[in-house]
């Protein structure tokens, strides 16, 4: 049996046209929560998008979901990303878009999946919090065929934070 390339789970990324909504529907019906919401463009993250140089917005959600898991949400903010491309194959609906898995090395981890034959649908850096440099990088393969999803891994320097949110739902006391 070959060793596993993933190590464990890290998030489920749904994709919305509404975000607002959808972290308050997540908490105030299911308890998922508390939501920080986040604003990305050119200047907090460079994509790629199927081999392209692709400037977007976005506004992506996080929550934490026990202690090593957590829910993702998306809303485009344009046309331009894989997540308004797959909300208009969903005729608009929330969805899972994407299972975010984690793998002991990223580069290697990488390499494999592109000799398997995947396409890459987004490779993408976003900045953190903090002004040392660092960001996270993460890669979108196309796995539906083998495991049924969109497949992320991701790369996260040792000490990267995230940066502050734009809000917090349900709000901090």
């Amino acid at each position: 049996m070959p060793t596993s390339l993933f190590t464990g789970g890290n998030h489920i990324c749904i994709a919305t046209r509404d975000i607002d909504r959808a972290v308050r529907v997540w908490w105030d019906r299911y308890g998922v929560g508390p939501w920080r919401v986040f604003s990305y463009d050119a200047t907090n993250m460079r994509a790629t998008v199927e081999g392209r140089p692709t400037d977007f917005r976005m506004r992506a959600g996080l929550a934490q979901l026990g202690p090593h898991f957590r829910i993702e949400i998306i809303e485009p903010l344009d046309e331009r990303s894989p997540y308004a491309k797959s909300l208009a194959d969903h005729d608009g609906a929330d969805h899972i878009h994407h299972v975010r898995l984690d793998v002991a090395e990223f580069a290697g981890a990488l390499g494999h999946l592109r000799e398997l034959g995947l396409n890459t649908i987004l490779h993408a850096q976003f900045k953190a919090g903090s002004a040392d440099g660092l960001q996270v990088t993460g890669t979108y393969l196309a796995t539906e065929a083998d495991l049924g999803f969109i497949l992320e891994i991701a790369d996260v320097p040792p000490g990267f934070s995230m940066p502050e949110p734009d809000y917090v739902y349900p709000s901090r006391a």
